[in-house]
């Protein structure tokens, strides 16, 4: 065995000096770069992992960890130590085992403080406790929400009793942690208002402020002006996109642009109406009528004036005989009446005035302005009674930066393909040179077996044998004529003398063995060495 491993050594280190410096840089180059295919391959070929847990506290993450380790799972750490990634394969299996381990032990928030308290808690302590509690169930049930990585919810409680009569109202506050650079979209913000505005009794959704981890106010409070503009933005928005996407088909792309300034009302505005109705067909439901008549007969005489008269002639006194008669009736009927109740509340946001611009290029004929302004009008929903107004106008346009831009477009569609064809050359050019290394090498190695090959025939042949060179073939290799120590003297006696195209200096054979010489020296002084030994 010995002697088999030292033979192979030999023979390994007689190739490797065979190569010259470039090849066995050509070598280990190769050869590294199939370890690194290799690995590559293995890496692209092994299965992707899954999530397990994430939004981890470090207490949790070293617990699961730990447990994990115990149950020889293998798993990889994220997200800075915060998400555990496991093998599709054994999502189901490590979850269980984590569970059962009682992890995430997140016992600190939540309604689990609840499962804390003593027989000798006190009322306010149970009170603090329980507003703890919901504060962190809200705050779960936020992070739940794409997007958010954490959250914190803050609740402000007035006490209720009946030896007080407090007129606070509830509040409340949440802070959000976004993940990846996102944001929290306006439906997400009010989802969020409204959850923690029907968790708390009597806590309205104009009361609890979302604030985000940059400082920025998303609801409540100020808030209402910033979401009023952003409104505004959105309605403008759609209505240009409306507008223009109509010029752009009728005029052409780049011929025209449309501008549009809303003005909405915030207000909020609550109407009440009531209608009475009589309806003719039905009778009265009941009615009254009451006569009163009066009938008197007075005789006197007057003595004289009575105060207020006119001056009168003072004669003996006269007689008249007066009468007068006195009727009223009165009349009372109720009446079936329909009443209807009406009570409007108008949603702010309502417009109250909308302003367009629209420009056109030179190149639209100026007989279609009048075209263009109504189909703008109709487009963006125009009220002239409302006090809407519209104005087109026509202008050269400056089309060098469409131009730049389109240039700049090309110039990088061209760049990245260019890219692309050069990351595609640069890997076929790896490939190549790694096949070529590969050739290269197991032609070396074929070229260095046969000439130890050759070495051992001639190490192996007796001081009694003559070797000559006869001839070399076609790939390189010398060709040996040797004659055994079997034949007869008298014969041995005749190949003693060279032939002649051998020690002819111009033939052929000659000059064979001389390149050969020049290029291998250390082969020619290995074989010179053992005919001198033999």
């Amino acid at each position: 065995m010995i002697e088999t491993l030292t033979i192979f050594g030999r023979r390994a280190l007689a190739a490797l000096r065979g190569f010259t410096p470039g090849q066995i840089t050509a070598i280990v180059i190769g050869f590294l770069a199939l370890i690194a295919a290799a690995v590559l391959l293995f890496r692209l070929s092994a299965a992707p992992m899954t999530p397990l847990y994430s939004n981890l506290t470090s207490e949790d993450a070293v617990a699961i960890s730990q447990e994990l380790d115990a149950q020889g799972t293998s798993y990889e750490m994220s997200a800075g130590g915060t998400q555990i990634l496991v093998a599709p394969e054994d999502v189901s299996q490590a979850r269980l085992a984590v569970s059962a381990a009682g992890l995430p032990a997140d016992s600190n928030s939540g309604y689990s403080l609840l499962d804390e308290q003593g027989m000798t808690t006190s009322e306010f302590m149970q009170n603090v406790t329980f507003q703890r509690a919901l504060e962190g169930e809200l705050a779960s049930t936020i992070e739940g929400i794409d997007g958010v990585r954490s959250a914190n919810v803050l609740l402000a409680i007035p006490e209720d009793s009946v030896f007080t009569q407090s007129s606070d109202k509830p509040s409340g506050s949440v802070l959000v942690v976004m993940g990846g650079g996102q944001m929290l979209n306006g439906e997400q913000v009010q989802a969020v208002t409204n959850l923690v505005a029907s968790s708390v009794p009597g806590l309205m959704a104009d009361d609890v402020t979302v604030t985000d981890s940059s400082g920025v106010l998303l609801s409540g409070g100020g808030a209402t002006g910033a979401a009023s503009v952003e409104q505004g933005r959105r309605l403008e928005a759609s209505l240009i996109d409306s507008a223009q996407t109509m010029l752009d088909k009728v005029l052409g792309p780049g011929l025209s642009t449309v501008s549009v300034n809303a003005d909405l009302d915030f207000d909020q505005r609550s109407t009440k109406t009531q209608q009475y109705q009589y309806p003719e067909e039905l009778p009265a439901l009941n009615g009254q009528t009451t006569t009163e008549t009066y009938t008197s007969t007075d005789n006197s005489a007057s003595d004289g004036p009575v105060l207020g008269d006119p001056p009168q002639v003072i004669g003996e006194g006269t007689t008249a005989d007066a009468q007068s008669d006195y009727e009223k009736t009165t009349s009372t009927q109720t009446n079936p009446i329909d009443s209807t109740i009406t009570e409007r509340v108008g949603a702010p946001g309502d417009i109250r005035r909308l302003t367009v611009a629209v420009l056109v290029d030179t190149a639209v004929p100026a007989e279609t302005y009048g075209e263009v302004e109504a189909l703008v009008a109709n487009a963006v929903g125009l009220d002239v009674e409302r006090g809407d107004a519209i104005q087109v106008a026509q202008v050269a346009f400056d089309t060098s930066a469409a131009e730049a831009a389109a240039e700049a477009a090309a110039a990088a569609e061209a760049a990245e393909q260019s890219a692309m064809l050069w990351n595609i050359g640069r890997q076929a050019g790896i490939a190549l040179l790694v096949v070529a290394i590969m050739v290269l090498g197991a032609l070396s190695l074929r070229r260095q077996r046969r000439t130890l090959l050759d070495m051992e025939a001639l190490e192996s042949r007796g001081p009694s044998e003559t070797v000559l060179l006869e001839r070399l073939d076609e790939t390189g290799q010398p060709v040996y004529a040797s004659v055994g120590a079997g034949e007869s003297e008298e014969e041995g006696d005749e190949e003693d003398e060279l032939p002649t195209y051998i020690q002819s200096p111009g033939s052929a054979t000659y000059d064979s063995l001389k390149d050969f010489a020049t290029k291998e020296p250390e082969q020619v002084a290995r074989v010179l060495k053992t005919w001198m030994s033999s």
